[in-house]
């Protein structure tokens, strides 16, 4: 009986696959471009900064779907929205390929990012709703395919260059991937039922946050997640920036670093998934909190590359687990209106991604040392409102409402 229930069990992980394409897909929607953007500058006579501001109007759009996804169950299950979505992504990438206006690719990168958060919410509730009773490991081999789609991106752009191909069969290689996702998602989904869940979605505001004590440890989870994401676009988008203006690092170990930060960020939410479900969230979101500091604030002062490069290890395996447990953890908080819950908490996340630019933006001004050490900081705040969390848990037990 052991067996066939770890079969079944992997089973259902496979089944899932489909969902965890979706996130592996969207950060390759707008981070493929940015080793092509002197190509496309050069294509379409469109300054180089202007050409930047692409993956601003897609993150603008992909909050805007996440926030407004769950309206359309409503009148329509998660199957055929999904099934739209990508239809329409596809639409996207083909008049994407064709165009050379500026404000028409602003315009297509806001239409194409909330058709994303539109379909990651979707996906988001396929997986919360999923028989599967450990969320937390769930929920971050889910995560763990941003990362992945991460680091690909920026290799079908730079190939294509290197290979002399033009810029804008990125977007038909795109298209290709997407069209493969939802011919998977219409054979892995075909037959499934979930008009019984289209119910919980009419229920109002007012009957999903009913309890104070759980509102305020939801809101607690948000901004862990809010701030952790802070810190992390620093790391990924900022550093690289700073080791080579005041290390004078190259570009290559620049790149090297960011890659390392991506994969041990991997290897941490494959630990992490192994250890969620038998050691208590909050202390699992403590440590690797604790373990970003302190990396974080060897690596900014270290001139020395091998060390730099082993600092930054540990600062990805850091940043590694926080966002998959602490998804899993808010938007489970209530058993009904998983879907509005996951919108708050990816609209969080996806705020504090927004806001880190512009703070390094501001701060680099005055001194790009402390553009970076917002990094440290935020993931400071983060350990101590997860403190704060695990305190007020243990004076305020929250019995059979608050999954564990």
């Amino acid at each position: 009986m052991a067996n066939r229930s770890k079969s079944e069990s992997f089973k259902d992980y496979l089944k899932e696959m489909p969902n965890f394409l979706s996130v592996f897909i969207t950060p390759i929607y707008f981070m493929t471009v940015a080793p092509m953007l002197i190509e496309m500058s050069r294509s379409t006579g469109i300054n180089i900064g202007d050409l930047s501001l692409i993956i601003t109007f897609f993150t603008i759009g992909i909050v805007t779907g996440q926030m407004t996804s769950v309206a359309y169950n409503r009148r329509f299950n998660k199957r055929k929205i999904i099934i739209a979505g990508y239809v329409l992504v596809i639409l996207f990438l083909i008049l994407l390929s064709f165009n050379s206006s500026r404000v028409l690719f602003y315009i297509l990168y806001i239409l194409l990012g909330y058709t994303a958060g539109v379909i990651w919410i979707q996906a988001s509730k396929y997986i919360l709703e999923n028989r599967i009773k450990n969320k937390d490991r769930l929920t971050t081999i889910f995560l763990s395919f941003y990362p992945v789609g991460s680091m690909v991106a920026p290799l079908i752009g730079s190939s294509l260059i290197d290979n002399g191909i033009n810029w804008r069969y990125s977007y038909y290689i795109i298209a290709a991937a997407v069209l493969a996702i939802l011919l998977l998602f219409l054979f892995v989904k075909r037959g499934a039922q979930d008009s019984h869940i289209r119910e919980e979605d009419h229920t109002p505001f007012r009957e999903i946050f009913v309890n104070k004590k759980i509102n305020l440890v939801f809101v607690l989870g948000c901004l862990i997640l809010f701030f952790y994401c802070i810190s992390e676009t620093v790391m990924a988008a900022w550093a690289p920036t700073f080791l080579r203006t005041v290390h004078y690092f190259d570009i290559r170990f620049a790149g090297l670093a960011v890659t390392i930060f991506w994969l041990t960020v991997l290897l941490g939410r494959v630990i992490v998934s192994f250890v969620a479900g038998r050691v208590d969230t909050n202390y699992v979101l403590l440590l690797l909190a604790v373990i970003a500091v302190a990396a974080m604030t060897i690596f900014i002062p270290m001139r020395t590359p091998l060390s730099s490069l082993i600092a930054v290890g540990f600062v990805g395996l850091g940043h590694s687990g926080i966002i998959t447990l602490g998804v899993s953890s808010a938007s489970t908080v209530y058993a009904r209106g998983r879907g509005i819950l996951a919108s708050f908490v990816f609209a969080s996340i996806n705020a504090g991604a927004s806001l880190a630019p512009f703070l390094t933006r501001y701060i680099s001004r005055a001194s790009m040392t402390w553009s970076v050490i917002i990094a440290p900081v935020a993931m400071g705040l983060t350990a101590l409102l997860v403190i704060w969390k695990i305190i007020y848990e243990k004076k305020n037990p929250m019995g059979q409402d608050m999954p564990h």
